[in-house]
């Protein structure tokens, strides 16, 4: 057998199995309360970031620009899925806001994330049309579902 090939296919195990062992590691880590806790306020961060230029629009702070509500809602979408993911059990000590609620109703507050992240991609279409009254309908919409997350499950 050609020692090439096998030095391949050697490489490819030992890096299959590097991966396999890596990603063990980090689903590990990313279970505990702090890892939890940090990763959740990341991804608010992240929304905080591309959402308010779409605020500053509708507020006329800022010149409309639907290529940029498009590509900055594609985000919300992406990160409204992922916001679920950080409260995990255990998470609600420590250096938070999240209020017991979030665990109490579990499923109304993954309704609550559902329907962000569903304005979210509507506001993408919208978007993308270039009407931009139905825009900045839809953005007060997005802002509305994400202000009455904030009102009954975060702490003020």
């Amino acid at each position: 057998m050609d020692h090439s090939l096998m030095s391949v296919r050697g490489l490819r195990a030992g890096l299959a199995s590097a991966v396999l062992v890596l990603g063990a590691a980090g689903a590990v880590q990313a279970q505990t309360a702090e890892q939890a806790i940090n990763y959740r306020k990341g991804v608010m961060q992240v929304q905080a970031w591309h959402f308010g230029p779409l605020v500053q629009m509708v507020k006329n702070a800022r010149p409309f620009d639907a290529a940029l509500v498009a590509r900055n809602a594609a985000v919300l979408e992406s990160t409204g899925r992922m916001v679920v993911e950080g409260f995990t059990p255990g998470s609600d000590a420590g250096n938070t806001r999240a209020l017991p609620a979030i665990w109490k109703d579990a499923a109304g507050f993954k309704a609550a994330a559902d329907r962000f992240t569903g304005d979210a991609a509507k506001l993408v279409a919208v978007a993308r049309s270039g009407d931009e009254k139905a825009t900045r309908a839809q953005i007060a919409e997005v802002a509305r579902h994400c202000g009455s997350c904030h009102d009954n499950f975060r702490a003020k």
